[in-house]
């Protein structure tokens, strides 16, 4: 059903309503810009992040489709986009109902209090729309000097490794991104400049150029010494005193890279370290909007709206707990609850009496101080680990699920508490992604790159562990190696599939094998680890033989 978009002066007067309850609820946002776009320019902000102008390149015409099939085939659309930025800026779509308008800006505002306040979000640029667009047009401009497709396959070699970063980089004194990053930018024309002259022998006279300089002399002098710079650039790469997770950092500094290469390393890292936090605090951000988006909705909505506005809420809370808008939401009204009644303290956790437990309330009263303390100071990692609690678990009887290849089919793993949080908290662990470190530049005194798996029981998918191996290569221009545990199946009946493999089923006969993974630039090979190799990298001693996806119902 076509919806007739809402006129200028009543969204005026619902954004300054919005805002007016929003502030009446202790909440306090920057001031938000809302914009109108139809269904098909909020499929393509989004696509883009939500920026205006972002630059070429194949993964946001990806995205665009993927949010067009989304809405198209699942049902499962968009309603907003906001950005942290000062001010906020929101997109609203043009087909939202009224009653829609009215729960997404409220929504909106829970974010950008979240945004605001929230202790991750200090370090950010409120001002990415701006250096978003520098960005873009420095990159067309090295697409323009050095041809579309070379650099557009070097920004696929960068992404494969965009959040091999150090999320809490910022907050250390002296380790933030800004500084190095700005260090690192090219002005391409300057650049150009000092190129042509390089590997030529000064003239007085411009007609003797020619003469004194010819072309394919200058040509190879040229390539010398370029290759000479990239060769003492690398004298300085030594052991580090520990191993360092800003992969990306490391390659902007010691990688063997080109001048452009190193300038649109430095961008990715730097728009990387603007969307950690947004992803650091995911479950967090969207259930905190979505708790104050209930709240101020039971009062805003108007009696007749009220049904369509739970049925609204159903659609964006649905599913299990993967989902993190229902995720937060779940744990923000548990710790509203507990800190209303007091269940907390010492003789809440000597309380071992079920039904006691459940009668219990002390007339505390501190739930709401309590969630604006946990929103100004947690990430989602610190927020799952403290509050989702095992009352919470049983409450809504929770379970682990994974998929068995022998069965061809999912199967209930556990309904243990313990193994549903620590998989929950796996999922979120630095940004949901493997953590892989930089250990030297000098690996066996040759110049090779050493990457360290951090291993906490979840195995590498191997054919994308190669792939990134590829792409770092060309960025580091010697062999790349990766030391890694993966499980190796045993007594296989087949023995020609009697190998490495990195994901096994819990119920397959295996056993750990540490590798070093390397890669030459033109083959791969594997060699065993130590034992005490093997110990170096291993994080924790849970194990998990799948990837963390739809793990939990």
């Amino acid at each position: 059903m076509m919806t007739t978009p809402l006129a200028v002066d009543e969204l005026e007067q619902l954004r300054e309503e919005s805002r007016r309850l929003a502030l009446e609820a202790g909440l306090d946002p920057w001031e938000v810009v809302f914009g109108v776009v139809d269904y098909d320019e909020l499929n393509e902000v989004s696509s883009y992040d939500g920026f205006p102008e972002r630059y070429p390149h194949w993964h946001f015409g990806m995205a665009y489709d993927y949010f067009r099939k989304r809405g198209a085939y699942s049902g499962w659309w968009t309603y907003e986009l906001v950005l942290n930025t000062k001010p906020a800026i929101a997109y609203l779509r043009s087909s939202n109902t009224r009653l829609e308008t009215k729960g997404v800006m409220v929504h909106v505002y829970g974010h950008v209090d979240f945004f605001k306040h929230n202790r991750w979000f200090s370090k950010t640029n409120r001002d990415m729309i701006k250096l978003m667009k520098n960005h873009a047009e420095r990159i067309e401009n090295h697409m323009n000097r050095y041809g579309m497709s070379k650099v557009e396959a070097f920004i696929d070699c960068a992404m494969s490794i965009q959040y091999n970063i150090d999320p809490h980089a910022p907050f250390i004194k002296g380790r933030g991104q800004e500084s190095r990053v700005k260090r690192h930018r090219v002005n391409p024309e300057a650049s150009q400049s000092l190129l042509a002259e390089a590997g030529k022998i000064p003239v007085k006279r411009d007609y003797m150029d020619r003469y004194i300089n010819p072309k394919n002399w200058v040509s190879e002098r040229r390539e010398k010494m370029m290759s000479e710079r990239t060769e003492n650039q690398s004298q300085d790469i030594t052991e580090l005193k520990r191993p360092q997770k800003d992969m990306l950092h490391f390659l902007v500094k010691h990688g063997r890279l080109e001048d452009w290469q190193r300038d649109i390393l430095s961008m990715i890292r730097e728009e990387s370290y603007y969307f950690v936090p947004q992803i650091q605090t995911k479950v967090m951000n969207e259930g905190w909007a979505s708790y104050w988006q209930s709240k101020i909705m039971a009062d805003y909505a108007d009696s007749n709206e009220f049904l369509d506005h739970a049925e609204m809420m159903s659609r964006v809370l649905g599913g299990g707990i993967s989902n993190p808008y229902r995720l937060g939401l779940m744990i923000w009204e548990n710790i509203k609850e507990r800190w209303d009644k007091g269940r907390f303290g010492r003789d809440w956790e000597l309380c071992k009496d079920r039904e006691e437990r459940k009668r219990w309330d002390t007339g505390a009263g501190l739930g709401e101080e309590k969630i604006f303390e946990v929103r100004r100071n947690y990430n989602d990692i610190t927020f799952i680990d403290e509050f989702f609690t095992e009352d919470l678990f049983e409450k809504h009887n929770l379970f682990t699920y994974e998929y068995i290849p022998e069965t061809g089919a999912y199967h209930i793993t556990s309904r243990e508490f313990e193994d549903v949080k620590k998989k929950l908290l796996l999922r979120y662990t630095n940004l949901g992604k493997p953590t892989i470190q930089v250990s030297t530049g000098n690996y066996d005194n040759k110049g090779e790159l050493l990457l360290l798996h951090q291993w906490n029981g979840i195995g590498l998918n191997w054919d994308e562990a190669k792939g990134v191996l590829q792409r770092v290569y060309e960025m580091w221009k010697r062999p790349v190696n990766l030391k890694t545990i993966v499980y190796r199946k045993l007594r296989d009946p087949d023995p020609s599939r009697n190998r490495i493999q990195p994901e096994l089923p819990l119920t397959a006969v295996q056993e750990e094998q540490g590798v070093l993974l390397r890669y030459d630039g033109e083959t791969f090979r594997e060699l065993a680890l130590s034992d005490e190799e093997i110990a170096d990298i291993r994080t924790d001693d849970i194990r998990y033989s799948t990837t963390p996806e739809e793990w939990i119902g």
